[in-house]
C-alpha cells in the first residue's frame, strides 16, 4: 500500500460536514513592506471583474478530491471562468494550487509525483537525505522514546500518525513565492481564495484569507491525531471538514459572486460498508450540510466517486477522468445557468502573466528554538553561516541535513515574509525526542530463521552527539548481542568515530523445513565475537565511506560427516584469532531497503586479515594443528533497479569476491570457513556447500510486478560461479600405511581447488510481498540446483536484519 500512512492522508481529507453559522476568525499574521505584523479586522473584498462573476466551491473527500482537477479542466475547456474559490481539506489543496496559477495538468502531475506520496505518507525522500544517517536499519516493529515525562503512556506515543517533517518544508517551498506575490492577501492570488479550518476548542470553523498560504492549506487538512496541527495565534487548527466540508456559505459570505458552481465529491452511500473501516469512519464523521445551495445562482454538481476508497491515490488518472467527464455531462446545465464566457486562451494568457510576475523567493535568516541552547545551535549550523541569502532549494538541502539525525519529532518552520525584497526568514520550532529509546521487533518465519529483537538506546543532539545502542537477537538458529557507541564529529559533512562490540552464534541446517522441528540437531554452528573501531563519513549525500580496524575470535563447530548429512555427536572445530583492517565505500539511492523498485546500490570494500588458526579434529588429538594465516580480500557488488513502467521494474545485480585465502587442513574445515552466497533471507540458514567459495562471481535479475503501492510479486534469479570450487583431495600419503586402499571419511579428506570458472549453480525464488511500515509479509517458493532438496516454500513477517559480521 502507499503504506499505512495513506490511510492517514485520506483521513485528513475526510469530509465531516456540520455547518456552523459562526464564520468569524481570529486575525492572522500578514505581510507588509515593513515586515510581518498582526492584522486587525477584515481583509476587504477582492476587485470584481467587469462582467458577472463565478465562484467555485470544492469539497473535501480524500483521493476522490482529485476529481476536482478534472472538473476544473472541463470548465476551462468550455470557457467557463473561475473568479473565486473556496475549499476545504482536499478541496483546499486543489483550490490553493489553482489559485497559485497551477494548471490542471500541473496539479495532476504534482499528485502523481513521488514527492506528493512522501508528504502524504510522512516518508523522508531519500534523494534529500544523507544515506549516512539513514542506513542503520533494525528489525524493530516499534520504537518508543522515553524521557523524564515517560511515566504517562501518552508521553511515549506519537502525537500524530504521520510524520509531518517532509510536508513542513515542501509546503513552504511550493507556496512561499505566491504568498510573497500576493502580499499574504489571498485576494491578490491568480484566483482569490478562502480555505476553511477548525478551532476545535472554540468549536467553530475559521475562514482563512490571509497570511502564509502554506499554513492556510495545511490547517484545512490537519485531521486530529493524523497530522500535528498548525498554530494560529497560539491555537492549534484542525481539518476544516470537521465543521464545514462544503464551504458554499463561505463563498456567499466572502465573495457573493453572481454565479456559483459546486464540485462535491463527498460520499453518496446510504450506509457504510460494515467490512470497510475507512468507509465507516467517513460516515461517522460526515454530517449533513444544512446550508442551502443557491440553485437560483448556479449549479450544484455531485461527482459520483463512491467506487473509490479514500486511499485510492494510485487511481489518480481514473478519478481525474471521471471528474472531467462529469464536468462535460453537466456542461449544458452550467452554460444554461451561467451565460458569461472567457476564452481559454485568455485564461492561459492571464495565468502566464501571473506566473511571470512570481518572484524568486530567498531565505534571508534562519533561527531555531525549542531545544536547549546547544541543540538549537547545532540545528541552526546545518544552514551554514552565510552572508548571502540562500535559495529555497539550498534551504531544502540544509533542512534535510538538520533532520537527518532522526532525533526530531518535528521541525516546524514559521515563515516571516518581506514583500519588498522577496525574502523570507524561517523560524524553526524544534521538538526534540527524548534521549532514551526502547524498541522491540523481530522476524517471524515458517523456517528456522525466526527471531525476536530488542533495542535500548541513548542518543543526544549536539555538535559532538553521543549515540549508544544495545541490540539483542534471540532465535532458535540465531542469537546475537551488539553494543554500539559513537561520537559525532563537528565537521562540514556528517562523520563520526565508532566502537562496536558484537557476539553472535548462527546454526546452519542441511535443509530448510516448513514448521521446523525444534528438537532436530543443528548441523553447523558458527560463533564469533569481535570488537571494531572505525571512522565513517559521508563524501556525498547518498554515499558513505568507512575505515577502521578490528579484532575477532571466530569458531566453526561442525559434524565431521556433514557432507553426507549424517548426525554425529562428535564435532570438529576451527578457531580463528584475527586482526583486521578494512575500508568500505557504498552509494545507495534505492527507494526501499527491503523491496526496492528503483535506484542503485554500489558497494566496494577491501580488507586484510592476519592471525592464527587452530584446527581441532574430532577424537584425534594427533591431528591437532595450529598455523599463522593471512589473506586479503576485495568485494564489489552492484544492484540497479530500472523503473520500466508504473507496474514493472527490473533489477540487475552482481557481485565479485576475490580473496587470497588458502585452504585449511581438511575439506570440512575449508568449506565451513568459506564465504557463502545468500541471495534471499529464505536461503540464509540452509548450509549449501555448492554456494560457498573463497572467491566467486554472481549475476542475477530481479523482476518486480507492482500490483499496487503496497503489494508486489518479486522474482530473484541468480547464477553463482566459484572462481575455483573447493572439493575433496587425498591426504598426505605419508600419514597412511595404505593410502590407495584406505576408505576416506569426509573429515579425513583434504581440500583442493577445482578447475577455474567451472561448476556454476542456479538459485531462483518467487515471492509475493505485502509492504508494511516495519518490514513486509511475504510468501515464497525457491529452487536451487545446488542441493538435493531443490524446492523450499515458506512465509515470513518482518525485516530480516542481523548483527554485523566480522568479515565484510
Amino acid at each position: 500500500m502507499r503504506h499505512l500512512s495513506l490511510v492517514a492522508f485520506a483521513m485528513i481529507c475526510l469530509s465531516a460536514t456540520l455547518h456552523a453559522a459562526d464564520n468569524g476568525s481570529e486575525p492572522i499574521p500578514v505581510v507588509t513592506a515593513e515586515g510581518y505584523m498582526t492584522a486587525g479586522g477584515g481583509i476587504g473584498t477582492p476587485p470584481r471583474p467587469d462582467r458577472p462573476s463565478v465562484g467555485l466551491v470544492l469539497s473535501g473527500g480524500g483521493a476522490k478530491g482529485i476529481g476536482h482537477i478534472g472538473f476544473i479542466q472541463a470548465l476551462e475547456d468550455n470557457d467557463i471562468p473561475i473568479d473565486y474559490i473556496t475549499g476545504t481539506s482536499m478541496g483546499a489543496i486543489v483550490g490553493g494550487l489553482y489559485a497559485s496559477g497551477f494548471t490542471p495538468k500541473e496539479m495532476l502531475e504534482l499528485i502523481a509525483s513521488k514527492g506528493f506520496t512522501y508528504w502524504s505518507t510522512g516518508k523522508i525522500d531519500p534523494e534529500y537525505t544523507y544515506f549516512y544517517s539513514s542506513h542503520h536499519d533494525t528489525p524493530s516493529f516499534v520504537t518508543l522514546n522515553l524521557g523524564k515525562d515517560s511515566t504517562q503512556i501518552t508521553s511515549v506515543l506519537p502525537i500524530s500518525l504521520i510524520n509531518p517533517i517532509p510536508m513542513n518544508y515542501a509546503f513552504i517551498e511550493i507556496f512561499s513565492p505566491y504568498t510573497v506575490q500576493c502580499g499574504a492577501n489571498f485576494n491578490n492570488l491568480f484566483v482569490p481564495l478562502r480555505t476553511v479550518t477548525s478551532d476545535v476548542y472554540a468549536k467553530h470553523k475559521v475562514v482563512l484569507g490571509r497570511g502564509p498560504l502554506s499554513d492556510a492549506v495545511r490547517m484545512s487538512m490537519s485531521f486530529p491525531m493524523i497530522f500535528e496541527p498548525i498554530l494560529l495565534n497560539g491555537v492549534p487548527m484542525y481539518d476544516g471538514g470537521i465543521y464545514d466540508n462544503y464551504p458554499v456559505d463561505v463563498m456567499m459570505d466572502e465573495f457573493n459572486p453572481d454565479f456559483v458552481i459546486g464540485s462535491n465529491v463527498g460520499s453518496g452511500k446510504s450506509a457504510p460498508d460494515s467490512r470497510n473501516m475507512m468507509d465507516q469512519l467517513e460516515e461517522m464523521i460526515m454530517q449533513p450540510n444544512n446550508y442551502p445551495f443557491p440553485t437560483d445562482k448556479g449549479v450544484n454538481v455531485r461527482i459520483n466517486l463512491d467506487e473509490f476508497g479514500l486511499l485510492a491515490f494510485d487511481k489518480y488518472q481514473e478519478i481525474y477522468d471521471i471528474g472531467y467527464r462529469r464536468g462535460l455531462e453537466v456542461m449544458d446545465s452550467i452554460k444554461a445557468k451561467i451565460k458569461v464566457r472567457v476564452p481559454k486562451a485568455t485564461v492561459e494568457a492571464s495565468r502566464e502573466k501571473f506566473k511571470a510576475a512570481t518572484p524568486e523567493v530567498k531565505i534571508n535568516k534562519v533561527s531555531v528554538h525549542g531545544g536547549t541552547t546547544i541543540e538549537n545551535a547545532y540545528l541552526r549550523s546545518a544552514f551554514g553561516h552565510r552572508t548571502e541569502p540562500m535559495t529555497l532549494e539550498e534551504g531544502r538541502s540544509a533542512y534535510y541535513r538538520a533532520i537527518s539525525s532522526d532525533k526530531l519529532q518535528n521541525f516546524v518552520p514559521t515563515p516571516l515574509y518581506n514583500v519588498r525584497d522577496s525574502m523570507i526568514d524561517l523560524s524553526f520550532d524544534a521538538i526534540i525526542k527524548d534521549p532514551f529509546s526502547v524498541g522491540v521487533g523481530g522476524y517471524i518465519s515458517s523456517s528456522t530463521n525466526s527471531m525476536l529483537f530488542f533495542n535500548a538506546g541513548y542518543n543526544t543532539l549536539n555538535f559532538n552527539s553521543i549515540k549508544t545502542n544495545l541490540n539483542a537477537w534471540l532465535g532458535q538458529s540465531y542469537m546475537a548481542v551488539e553494543g554500539d557507541f559513537s561520537v559525532t564529529l563537528n565537521t562540514r559533512r556528517p562523520s563520526a568515530l565508532h566502537l562496536k562490540i558484537v557476539s553472535s552464534r548462527q546454526k546452519y541446517h542441511e535443509t530448510e523445513k516448513l514448521f521446523y522441528q525444534i528438537h532436530e540437531p543443528d548441523f553447523i554452528r558458527k560463533s564469533e565475537t569481535f570488537v571494531r573501531a572505525f571512522y565513517s563519513t559521508a563524501p556525498t549525500l547518498r554515499s558513505i565511506f568507512t575505515t577502521g580496524i578490528a579484532y575477532g575470535h571466530l569458531t566453526d563447530r561442525y559434524h565431521v560427516d556433514m557432507s553426507e548429512g549424517q548426525s554425529n555427536p562428535h564435532h570438529e572445530k576451527g578457531i580463528f584469532d584475527l586482526g583486521q583492517f578494512f575500508a568500505l565505500w557504498e552509494k545507495n539511492t534505492l527507494d526501499n531497503t527491503y523491496t526496492p523498485t528503483s535506484g542503485i546500490d554500489l558497494k566496494a570494500s577491501v580488507s586484510g586479515m592476519a592471525g592464527k588458526y587452530r584446527y581441532r579434529p574430532s577424537g584425534d588429538t594427533e591431528r591437532n594443528s595450529e598455523r599463522t594465516i593471512s589473506w586479503i580480500q576485495a568485494h564489489v557488488s552492484a544492484s540497479d533497479y530500472l523503473d520500466i513502467s508504473k507496474r514493472f521494474s527490473l533489477g540487475l545485480t552482481g557481485q565479485a569476491l576475490l580473496s587470497t585465502r588458502k585452504l585449511l587442513p581438511s575439506y570440512d574445515a575449508s568449506i565451513v570457513a568459506s564465504e557463502a552466497f545468500h541471495p534471499t533471507p529464505a536461503s540464509y540458514n540452509s548450509f549449501n556447500a555448492k554456494l560457498r567459495a573463497n572467491s566467486f562471481l554472481t549475476a542475477g535479475i530481479v523482476p518486480v510486478l507492482k500490483l499496487s503501492g503496497s503489494f508486489q510479486v518479486r522474482g530473484s534469479f541468480h547464477c553463482f560461479l566459484p572462481l575455483r570450487k573447493i572439493t575433496y583431495g587425498l591426504p598426505d600419503e605419508a600419514n597412511y600405511e595404505d593410502a590407495g586402499s584406505h576408505t576416506l571419511a569426509p573429515s579425513e579428506a583434504t581440500a583442493r581447488y577445482g578447475k577455474w570458472l567451472s561448476n556454476p549453480e542456479f538459485f531462483g525464488e518467487v515471492q509475493a510481498v505485502l509492504a508494511l511500515p516495519f518490514g513486509s509479509v511475504s510468501a515464497y517458493g525457491n529452487y536451487t540446483s545446488a542441493h538435493d532438496s531443490n524446492w523450499n516454500f515458506g512465509i515470513s513477517i518482518g525485516a530480516f536484519i542481523l548483527a554485523p559480521k566480522f568479515l565484510h
